[in-house]
């Protein structure tokens, strides 16, 4: 027993040393090179070895810094950054996502304002994606850059098209036409799983930029000023509900996963599948260039919003610089190393990872799938940030929970309401 508490104790004490400030860790042993500790998220096979080498190339070329590494899972990187954060310990350099996850650490001051380096270097500044590097903008301020990007499609097996006489849908009308005639033939016309409870925001978050205008949105996702009361919302989650209700999704939804129900997709199980152009490369290796497709979300025949037909649910995955950085001029060096034209396109190739540069995304890093729907995303005028980044966490949190009793019954209005209650909460205390 005394062992197990000694380890543990070593244990915490070597957590809590890793991430103190770069002031606090100037030099070591080696010497009086500077030390940035940085915080990522991919530590999985098929992502972990170009951020690995992409590291060692920087410090090859930077021999005065030595960047120290900590690669952890999407779940875990929320909770640790929550928990560095209320320490006042952020490590140098991190990842975050956009919208509300990234405005919390800019609205509390932790993270250094880019925007006069990127006036110095409008090259660098202009070489993103205006609608990837809009997410990171708080009250006209950069506070991160974005290195990867992404957006939502309605995915379909090619094979079970085929196999069902189907074509691509391009309505909502359409869209649910193949949902019958998919279900009428014994297969799960959409592969969804929610075990996890996040997905079911891609879907809801997508049909409020349907449903509720821009404007309303803005208003409604900033902590301040939520109030959730337009009707869109609860015709947003009644569309959703609707789905599942109809059997589109397939049974015991609340008990799949988002892994386990992607791979059923590939392997035929089901017809369709929303996910995002992050992930395509996964589909590209498990079905091939032809083995499935995408297609626009169809917009409902019923919906009312101002960016119905020009917004998508997409967002990007970013970097941002603790405030209390000592050495922020190394850090920006390092982002820039990072968002290069030649790192971002060598990213993009090697993982996969689709990047956030202007002309990043090309038939020579990419499969043709990810440049085609790239290429098809440019009609697209307006980007809605994922709804559990958007929002503030408590709302997020409430959301995904009360969604997912929505799929065992819960009704749209009372799904709603549990929102309305929670933004009304953290509208108070941001009084």
């Amino acid at each position: 027993m005394k062992r197990r508490i000694l380890a543990a104790a070593l244990a915490l004490v070597m957590t809590a040393s890793l991430f103190v400030g770069c002031g606090k860790k100037e030099s070591g042993s080696d010497g009086d090179k500077i030390k940035l500790t940085f915080l990522d998220k991919h530590p999985e096979d098929e992502y972990k070895g170009y951020f690995e080498q992409a590291i060692a190339d920087f410090e090859k070329a930077h021999t005065d810094i030595d960047i120290e590494y900590e690669n952890i899972s999407d779940q875990a990187i929320k909770e640790k950054l929550s928990v560095l954060a209320a320490g006042g310990d952020l490590p140098d350099i991190f990842f975050a996502w956009g919208g509300e996850c990234l405005n919390r650490f800019s609205r509390a001051g932790r993270i250094l304002d880019l925007t006069p380096y990127m006036e110095k270097d409008q090259e660098w500044r202009d070489s993103f994606l205006p609608s990837f590097l809009s997410s990171s903008v708080y009250e006209d301020k950069n506070y991160a850059v974005p290195y990867r990007s992404s957006v939502l499609y309605m995915l379909y097996n090619k094979q079970v098209f085929k196999d069902n006489n189907l074509e691509v849908p391009t309505t909502w009308d359409e869209f649910i036409s193949v949902c019958d005639t998919l279900k009428g033939n014994d297969i799960t016309p959409i592969a969804f799983g929610n075990s996890q409870n996040w997905y079911t925001m891609w879907y809801v978050g997508q049909f409020n930029a349907s449903y509720v205008n821009a404007d309303t949105r803005t208003a409604d996702y900033n902590p301040a000023s939520g109030e959730f009361t337009d009707p869109g919302y609860v015709n947003s989650v009644q569309t959703f509900l609707d789905l599942n209700d109809s059997g589109y999704f397939g049974k015991n939804v609340n008990s799949k996963d988002y892994y386990q129900v992607r791979e059923e997709f590939c392997a035929g199980q089901q017809g369709m599948i929303l996910d995002a152009t992050s992930q395509f490369s996964f589909y590209t290796e498990a079905m091939g260039e032809d083995g499935y497709g995408y297609f626009k979300i169809p917009v409902p025949g019923d919906a009312t919003g101002d960016e119905a037909t020009t917004c998508v649910t997409g967002g990007s995955e970013n970097y941002a610089i603790s405030a209390d950085c000592k050495h922020p001029d190394e850090a920006v060096e390092f982002l820039k190393f990072m968002t290069s034209k030649e790192q971002a396109l060598k990213q993009t190739e090697e993982t996969g990872l689709p990047n956030a540069l202007i002309g990043g995304i090309t038939k020579e890093n990419s499969d043709p799938v990810i440049a085609a729907a790239y290429e098809t995303a440019e009609d697209y005028t307006a980007i809605a940030e994922w709804l559990d980044q958007c929002v503030d966490g408590n709302v997020a949190n409430t959301y995904m929970a009360s969604l997912q009793e929505g799929l065992d019954g819960k009704s749209a209005e009372d799904i709603v309401a549990d929102v309305q209650k929670a933004a009304k909460e953290v509208a108070e205390s941001n009084k």
